[in-house]
């Protein structure tokens, strides 16, 4: 339990003796009290110190936590209590500044909901609803996250995620659109990244000697397997999608300048939502804006150039001025 949960959960302690007024709270029995807690969530002996206990008790008096709580020392007794017995930071009232951050982050958390490895999250959420009274107002929704349809692939994300932090080397079966039957293959796990609605796992391929990706809602079967992980020194998750579009990184393809032309329309789309971090206005009349873009020619590449139909003019690189045309002549014999 990280240091910053062990003062929460003396923090509440603290507060739940000093509530029980039938008795005296030495700094000793508030110690005490806190280790049996610590001890209960996590199986941790931990008995604070005279020292922390100090300080917990001026946190919770002034204002850092917005707690303000009226603690009270008795020299006769040397003990600590409430002034104000209806006091309990369990009541302490939430500033409508508070609630609204509040539920900004309940809205955020509520979309981790299915990941099953984010350990007691929905449970965190549904004790944050139940213990703070949010105003009726706020019930509306107001932000919406566009959530993966990709269902059969998001079931493996808590058991990957685990095996990736444990570097456990994995047997899988796959079945692949192209096959009828699926194959196996013993990879080392990299990496989970999502593109465009769906789940990849960039791996390293023992077999073929090189990293892969595999698409989450075509894995059969996951299972640990007894070979040694191996982590390929030069891959690094940010720079492997730092000069791609997407998740395919093809082999022995350098980065490549690609120039492609746009209507004023779209060309306003593209400058507040760029295809590539790279991306820079080359030139810019009244009714067209070519852009240019340095990564790696991909699938998702043509893909995304494909998207914007007659709206896009590829201009460089030829080869794929070509390929982008011939994929264009295909799509209109189907309309023939």
């Amino acid at each position: 339990m990280p240091t910053n949960l062990h003062a929460l959960v003396r923090y509440r302690t603290i507060d739940e003796c000093l509530t029980k007024r039938y008795r005296r709270w030495t700094w000793q029995d508030l110690a005490d009290a806190c280790a049996d807690k610590i001890y209960e969530y996590e199986g941790l002996e931990a008995t604070p110190s005279r020292r922390t206990i100090m300080y917990d008790l001026q946190y919770m008096r002034d204002g850092k936590l917005g707690y303000f709580a009226p603690i009270v020392y008795e020299r006769s007794t040397k003990s600590y209590s409430y002034d104000d017995p209806d006091f309990s930071i369990q009541k302490f009232p939430l500033s409508k500044d508070d609630l609204f951050e509040l539920e900004y982050a309940l809205s955020i958390l509520k979309n981790f909901k299915g990941f099953q490895n984010a350990t007691g999250i929905e449970n965190i959420i549904t004790k944050l609803e139940h213990t703070v009274t949010l105003q009726e107002s706020s019930k509306k929704e107001i932000i919406h996250f566009d959530h993966s349809l990709n269902e059969p692939g998001q079931k493996w994300l808590h058991m990957l995620y685990d095996f990736i932090q444990n570097e456990n080397a994995l047997k899988i079966t796959y079945q692949p659109f192209y096959l009828d039957q699926p194959y196996q293959r013993i990879i080392s796990p990299y990496i989970i990244k999502e593109y465009d609605n769906r789940w990849f796992l960039i791996c390293w391929d023992h077999l073929r000697n090189d990293i892969r990706n595999f698409s989450l809602d075509r894995l059969v079967v996951i299972e640990k397997e007894p070979v040694r992980y191996y982590r390929d020194p030069d891959f690094a998750a940010s720079q492997y999608f730092e000069n791609i579009i997407g998740v395919t990184l093809p082999k022995n393809k350098n980065i490549e300048l690609i120039e492609f032309e746009v209507s004023e329309d779209d060309a306003k789309y593209l400058i507040t939502k760029p295809l590539h971090i790279s991306q820079e206005i080359v030139d810019r009349t009244e009714n067209k804006t070519i852009f240019s873009i340095k990564v790696i020619p991909n699938f998702e590449l043509e893909s995304i150039l494909l998207s914007f139909g007659e709206r896009m003019n590829v201009k460089k690189p030829p080869y794929l001025r070509e390929r982008i045309k011939d994929r264009v002549t295909e799509q209109i014999k189907n309309y023939l």
